[in-house]
């Protein structure tokens, strides 16, 4: 398969034995809350893409009439999120913007970042400076994953102007498939580059990197399991009023749809997408300080419930130590839903 890469600000990229977790868990800080947001917000847009694309600004994604099926969600990956963690970290580090990692690459630096090395050329480069460079499939495998596709953006203000700059670039032509100006839209909303996939954002706290963040998202691979519910997340971190969002998808509708804040249970609704393959969503209130932990708990078709995270909780917070994004300990059960979280979560 061809792989073109595109030059800017944003770069996307055409292009396994991934690490073993239980599906929506952090383990050891992987994803973050940008991370979980960026995976979301992909699969909210493959679930109706028309719906998406339609804040698109005028004149910018000339081609959005071809995006009119949904796609199947693409599940996270922890090969891929380190990988994609790991060259936003170098680029940051190295104050660089490209797809291939600005240095040779040493061959083990998947188990070296980021517990013995943060990405700096001196651990992470061969001879521990800044001279050759690696290609993305190749850093990709160095993390045990086979990728397909790679997008990289720098300088936005958080993981949702990230999104949205790879999702809305104009586009200069309104043909369909993939081109120079509509690549990462491309990416994002067709299916043909894995079912697999991990975001990396980096923000720029003081490092001498020159932007203020640096975000990637890399492709590829075929899922070994598919949970129905693939991913979710809230946005903002913390305000006033939240909005959590978490996808579904199975060959039927659930047929309870809820998540659990601090105990108390709210019923999502179906904003985008099909009952198969969708969005749900609810806006939260009251939470603009402390410390929220919450979770998502479907019933299936069959009467199954299913979690997410399939165990522990996600927290509304600052993501500090004392509320960690994601935590081993749930919420509350939820008054007159005990019966869905009787003795915690479960896989």
């Amino acid at each position: 398969m061809r792989r073109p890469v595109l030059v800017g600000l944003l770069l996307c990229l055409f292009a396994v034995a991934p690490r073993v977790f239980a599906y929506g868990e952090a383990v050891n800080g992987f994803p973050n809350w940008s991370e979980r947001v960026l995976l979301e917000w992909v699969n909210r847009a493959r679930s109706d893409p028309q719906a998406d694309l339609a804040g698109c600004p005028a004149g910018f994604c000339l081609e959005a009439a071809c995006y009119s099926t949904a796609s199947p969600p693409r599940y996270l990956d922890s090969n891929f999120e380190h990988s994609s963690r790991f060259h936003s970290s170098h680029m940051l580090i190295n104050n660089y913007f490209s797809h291939p990692s600005a240095c040779t690459l040493v061959t083990n630096i998947g188990s070296l970042y980021p517990a013995s090395c943060d990405g700096s050329a001196s651990c992470s480069c061969v001879g521990g400076t800044l001279t050759g460079s690696t290609d993305p499939f190749t850093r990709m495998s160095y993390f045990g994953a086979s990728g397909n596709g790679e997008i990289i953006a720098a300088g936005y203000s958080g993981p949702d102007a990230t999104f949205y700059a790879w999702e809305y670039e104009q586009a200069s032509s309104s043909t369909c498939g993939f081109g120079s100006t509509n690549g990462h839209r491309y990416l994002i909303l067709t299916n043909g580059y894995g079912q697999l996939a991990g975001g990396g954002y980096m923000p720029n706290t003081g490092q001498a990197g020159m932007y203020s963040s640096y975000a990637t998202m890399d492709f590829g691979g075929t899922a070994t399991t598919n949970p129905k519910i693939p991913s979710g997340s809230h946005y903002p971190q913390q305000a006033s009023s939240v909005d959590i969002w978490v996808n579904w998808y199975d060959a039927a509708g659930p047929i309870t749809h809820l998540v659990n804040i601090d105990g108390a249970c709210t019923n999502l609704a179906l904003s985008r997408g099909s009952q198969t393959n969708g969005a749900w969503h609810a806006t939260i209130t009251g939470v603009a300080s402390g410390c929220h932990r919450y979770a998502f708990a479907f019933q299936d078709s069959h009467g199954q419930t299913v979690f997410y995270p399939s165990n522990g909780s996600l927290a509304i917070g600052n993501a500090s130590a004392q509320c960690p994004d994601y935590s081993t300990t749930p919420p509350l059960s939820c008054p007159g839903f005990d019966h869905i979280f009787t003795n915690g979560f479960e896989p």
